[in-house]
């Protein structure tokens, strides 16, 4: 009788457990339908932003099963990425507008633009699209102006940047947003990009066909307001290297005696140098000219200028006819090179020259 009443003073608590199962079961379901009626109390019917990502954080948490857990999950998204963008848009506020632009101004633009990619990782976004870009142009811009060192940190967002905006299409959803922000955007990354890869290549004294092949793309965009193909900086980073293989043909001409030049050796050095005067720097010089034809671009025309007048007078003896030969590249500085109208070769020492 004993061994059977405690037995039964055992399965007590055991039944006690079976019977108070259900009521936490039902305690924690109106807990859960409680704070969710709050949640959507704050995030639909109030609009309190802040409250509203702080309780919908707690609502995944405490609730992953909750029904709302989709609607949750893109509160988080929308409300991560507003933030992100918000960053990015002071960092860049702060490059532009603050002056003066400077290094660490331009690596705070960078790391404001990273977190938001991390936030929107879909590179045909039109938000995305506009960050990657802006944050190449940036750093083409700060390169140029020497005010920033790191080519390759920049050619890497220059390069993701082109090849983002090079496959970028709108959709019917994105389409309002794709025409804000990306389509006026689209020629300054493609020109300005590849204008960049071509520039670094100069200063980091790489391959110099490779740079010319980079330049020649950037003109190929004809875009809005002169971008690529009447840009001046195109034609003159082009005409640094034409002149460095100028300076280096002529060497061994310079360092001839006069009846060396005279002789069949010298003519030959003579001919080629003529050669690259006629066919390269004096009508990439040419195209600089008409394209410089603001004051932003003056230094450019200031320092082609007295130079091509040098190499034109010993190529033509012809002064009078520079001007109408420049004028051939005024309206589309990309055609094709005008011959110029070169004296006959011949073994006189060359006159002036060309700094590199």
């Amino acid at each position: 009788m004993k061994k059977k009443f405690s037995l039964l003073i055992a399965l007590m608590p055991l039944v006690s457990l079976i019977a108070l199962a259900p009521l936490a079961a039902k305690a924690q379901d109106e807990a859960q339908t409680e704070f969710e009626r709050a949640w959507y109390d704050t995030c639909y019917q109030k609009k309190d932003v802040e409250k509203c990502y702080q309780q919908t954080k707690e609502l995944l948490e405490k609730y992953p099963k909750s029904t709302y857990r989709p609607n949750a999950e893109g509160k988080i998204k929308v409300y991560d990425q507003n933030k992100a963008w918000e960053k990015f848009q002071a960092a860049f506020d702060a490059y532009y507008k603050q002056p003066p632009q400077d290094a660490a101004k331009l690596e705070a633009l960078f790391a404001a633009g990273d977190a938001f990619l991390q936030v929107e990782p879909d590179r045909q976004a039109p938000s995305h699209l506009y960050a990657i870009g802006q944050m190449a142009l940036a750093g083409h811009q700060a390169s140029i102006s020497r005010i920033y060192d790191k080519l390759d940190k920049v050619k890497d967002y220059v390069e993701q940047s082109m090849k983002a905006f090079e496959s970028a299409q709108a959709s019917e959803k994105t389409k309002k947003d794709f025409d804000l922000y990306v389509t006026p955007l689209k020629d300054l990354v493609m020109a300005n990009g590849a204008q960049f890869l071509g520039f670094r290549l100069i200063e980091t004294k790489g391959d110099a066909n490779q740079a010319i092949e980079y330049l020649t793309q950037a003109t190929q965009v004809k875009g809005k307001d002169g971008v690529g193909w009447k840009d001046p900086n195109n034609y003159w980073l082009r005409s640094t290297i034409y002149s460095a293989q100028y300076t280096e043909l002529k060497k061994p001409y310079d360092a001839m005696t006069e009846e060396q030049k005279g002789r069949e050796a010298g003519k030959e050095i003579l001919k080629k140098v003529n050669e690259l005067l006629d066919t390269k720097l004096i009508p990439e010089w040419a195209r600089v000219l008409p394209t410089a034809n603001n004051p932003n671009a003056k230094p450019y025309y200031d320092a082609v200028k007295p130079q091509f007048d040098i190499l034109w007078k010993f190529r033509t003896d012809a002064p009078d006819k520079a001007a109408d030969y420049v004028k051939n590249y005024a309206s589309d500085p990309t055609i094709g090179n005008v011959p110029v109208p070169a004296k006959p070769d011949d073994a006189s020492s060359l006159n002036g020259s060309v700094p590199t």
